[in-house]
């Protein structure tokens, strides 16, 4: 019952967030100035001249928006829990965390895109800003390009035990309503071959013999710095057109590398809500070979597969 309260309380906060940053990000579109929104008829009723005055002052609105999601967030909490009320829900982790130097994001209008790149190049340009570069040719070689699919996964994960676990598993279903691998693998062939209710999940490798033998279908990419050193956990994400991410932005500990092996992927970059007036939202597609890089702690980011084949992705992040 709690686990269900506090499920339908982060739903709930994460829709308040989400149009309190299109309401934001409109103003913006529009090249509305402070005269001009303190004239609208809403911020003249009672209590909206609270929000026009946050508004006449853009340096607190990333201040403004924190307070309003928050005021929604405890208005939908149960306070007769105490078990919820200790229970913070994980998309807190965005509201309070430090305000961005919005020159992380200043000037980028669109994503970079490079081949033939040495490391030490990579190194010097990319590799530990907050630039996203997509490189073209990083794929190539991996055998994964060729024998990845929804039935290569299936056959992988249910040969049996996979050794000593070395993390923390996850398993994201978004909207799919499958609630683990096992679910995912047990799909009637309709579903599975994208022909009927349509899906996408994520999932991290989680034991030392699941990430060895998948690691013997993809090699590090050739670009990455020689010091740099990649975690023991990799991630996939797998599902048809239409399906994806929702916005949002990680909590994990450094930039990853995001490898498109099948399919194409629509991405949607935003800056985080106290940049909005600084920065642009880009978009761009990843197709198959390619490989973006990007720091997702820093940027909100959506995902969205693209008509056509399945997508297959391979992630990790290094340091």
């Amino acid at each position: 019952m709690i686990q269900t309260k506090t499920k339908t309380c982060e739903k709930k906060l994460k829709i308040a967030e989400l149009k309190i940053l299109k309401i934001v990000s409109k103003i913006n579109s529009l090249k509305l100035n402070d005269s001009d929104i303190c004239q609208l008829d809403v911020v003249q009723k009672k209590g909206a001249n609270i929000l026009a005055g946050v508004l006449k002052c853009r340096v607190v609105l990333p201040v403004a928006i924190l307070i309003l999601v928050s005021a929604v967030w405890w208005l939908y909490l149960d306070l007769s829990t105490k078990k919820c009320l200790l229970a913070i829900p994980s998309t807190s982790k965005t509201l309070f965390r430090p305000p961005e130097d919005c020159s992380m994001c200043a000037g980028v209008d669109s994503v970079t895109r490079v081949a033939n790149i040495s490391a030490r190049e990579f190194e010097d340009l990319y590799a530990y800003n907050t630039i996203p570069v997509i490189v073209t040719d990083a794929t190539q070689d991996w055998k994964a390009v060729k024998e990845f699919s929804f039935e290569f996964f299936r056959e992988f994960y249910q040969r049996g035990s996979l050794g000593r676990q070395t993390s923390a598993c996850s398993f994201f279903a978004y909207n799919s309503g499958l609630r683990s691998l096992a679910d995912v693998f047990a799909m009637d062939e309709q579903r599975a071959n994208l022909s009927g209710a349509p899906w996408y999940v994520g999932w991290s490798t989680c034991f030392e013999a699941e990430t060895a033998a998948l690691r013997g279908y993809y090699s590090r990419p050739y670009f990455l710095p020689p010091a740099a050193e990649s975690d023991a956990v990799d991630w996939l994400f797998m599902g048809g057109p239409g399906q994806g991410a929702h916005m949002h932005v990680d909590s994990v500990r450094h930039v990853s590398w995001q490898a498109q092996v099948r399919g194409r992927k629509r991405w949607q970059l935003a800056p985080p809500p106290e940049c909005l007036y600084a920065c642009r939202q880009i978009s761009f597609t990843v197709a198959p070979h390619e490989i973006l890089v990007v720091d997702t702690n820093r940027w909100y980011h959506r995902t969205t597969v693209l008509p056509g084949d399945i997508s297959i992705t391979i992630g990790a992040e290094y340091d």
